[in-house]
């Protein structure tokens, strides 16, 4: 099997287990070479042979748990990995831990993962999925901690930037958030309009209104019809106290959404601040009909 004579390697082992129907070693090395193979229903069939002879076999247990995984049988992966990991097989948790997040149990998925990343912290699948859950759970601290561990591993991945970037936003942490959405930007894609808008949001909540502007005419130039980015970009003319351009950007919504009474309304505040207050009022008017 190790020279790649997988089927010279097959009848061996299928002679092995001629021989001895106890001898656990062929039926594992068979379903091995079965996987080898992506032949995961023969894997399955020889792991289940052995468990027929041998019924306490704990590496059958481990590879059907490994076999259901593969294929995405959540509650049979769990299964057999709970069992093997009761006869002491080492490094189930993150076969269970990510069947648990597949079957929306957090809180018992993120034990077992955690204790996974006890055992060997180098899982960026198993880090990912367990920052995941902790911010599913609102837990943005625990949420941060695993991804700032995974970045020490991995100071290069968008992903975790951006991630870590939302777990900072969410707790208020603006200044972090920027940076962790800038080193984003830096590692990833130039074309993500979603990371613009995160940037330019954790600028605005900064009051750093140049930063906040640009990176939104950034997102608006990959997505130039989006009414949210272009509420965005309004809003932060307007706290610049640049009237005229925020004026400009609620008459481009409500072109394309003529009774949009927030967007008429904050129009006519623009007009307003910027000296046309008999304009300005009659517009807020017309938005408080709408409204």
């Amino acid at each position: 099997m190790l020279e790649g004579r997988l089927d010279d390697a097959e009848r061996c082992f299928a002679d092995a287990i001629g021989a001895n129907r106890k001898y656990a070693a062929p039926y594992l090395q068979l379903a091995i070479l079965h996987r080898l193979r992506q032949q995961r229903e023969l894997a399955r069939q020889q792991y289940l042979q052995l468990l027929a002879e041998v019924p306490e076999e704990r590496y059958a247990m481990a590879g059907l748990a490994e076999v259901y995984y593969e294929e995405k049988a959540w509650e049979d992966a769990l299964t057999w990995a709970r069992r093997a990991q009761e006869l002491e097989v080492p490094h189930m948790d993150a076969i269970i831990g990510m069947s648990y997040a597949s079957l929306d149990h957090a809180a018992e998925a993120i034990r077992a993962l955690e204790r996974s990343l006890a055992e060997d912290p180098l899982q960026p699948m198993i880090t990912k999925t367990l920052a995941r859950l902790y911010a599913q759970e609102e837990n943005y601290g625990a949420a941060l901690r695993i991804y700032e561990k995974a970045l020490k591993a991995d100071s290069t991945s968008a992903d975790l930037y951006l991630e870590s970037g939302m777990m900072h936003f969410n707790m208020e942490n603006y200044k972090n958030a920027a940076g962790a959405f800038e080193m984003a930007a830096r590692y990833g894609t130039s074309g993500d309009a979603d990371l613009y808008v995160n940037l330019g949001t954790a600028y605005l909540q900064q009051a750093a209104y140049v930063n906040a502007i640009h990176n939104f005419q950034k997102a608006l130039q990959l997505r130039s019809s989006d009414i949210r980015i272009m509420q965005q970009l309004a809003h932060a003319y307007f706290k610049q106290q640049n009237y005229v351009q925020a004026a400009m950007q609620w008459n481009r919504i409500l072109v394309l959404q003529p009774q949009n009474a927030f967007a008429m309304f904050m129009l006519g505040k623009s007009y307003i601040c910027s000296g046309e207050v008999v304009k300005g009022q009659s517009i807020c008017d017309q938005a408080m009909q709408l409204h």
